[in-house]
């Protein structure tokens, strides 16, 4: 049975569900779309320590839980993706063909195969092995510079696998701004 604990954050009460689960260790969560607070915990941890638990983490889960409310704000305001145009994805399409053609020789790699595909948690993807890469449609409602990030940054995974600090070097050689156009994806 869930129970409610407040901690003060300035001059208003944050609420935060406590569960206890069979699990080992104390987690907090924070729930789109609302910024609901959760924490799971042992059934051995008094509700006087999962407070003082809560209360140390307070500035965090006040940052924590605006922006979850941001994320979800922005995320309704942005079209859906069954609103992507024959147009819309006519030009992605010409734009991809265009940023392949520019980076697989100055990369020197070459991917197998591309294909869009409508993806909820990723901007692109890449099979090392069999070297296929696939975009997410929804780069139909960005900027063609998220787009060519997408693709230099899938590129890079034919060289470099993993996101370490060999990839992230690739990243600076090929495309200096990356990182900014990182943030512009996630704004």
């Amino acid at each position: 049975m869930a129970k409610i604990i407040y901690i003060n954050s300035g001059e208003d009460q944050i609420p935060i569900t406590v569960e206890y689960r069979k699990v080992k260790n104390i987690n907090l969560y924070i729930k789109p779309p609302e910024g609901a607070v959760l924490i799971t915990a042992p059934r051995s941890v008094s509700m006087k320590r999962l407070l003082k638990f809560a209360e140390e983490k307070t500035d965090w889960i006040t940052r924590k839980c605006e922006e979850v409310r941001k994320r979800s704000r922005i995320k309704a305001e942005k079209p859906p993706e069954s609103e992507i145009t024959e147009e819309q994805m006519r030009h992605l399409e010409r734009k991809l063909k265009e940023y392949i053609c520019k980076w697989e020789p100055r990369m020197g790699v070459h991917a197998a195969q591309w294909t869009f595909r409508r993806m909820k948690t990723r901007w692109g993807s890449c099979t090392v092995d069999t070297a296929k890469i696939r975009i997410n449609t929804r780069l139909a409602l960005y900027p063609d510079e998220c787009l060519e990030y997408i693709v230099v940054h899938e590129l890079c995974h034919l060289i470099e696998p993993s996101h370490n600090q060999r990839f992230c070097a690739y990243m600076d050689q090929f495309l200096p701004d990356w990182r900014q156009r990182k943030e512009r994806l996630r704004s």
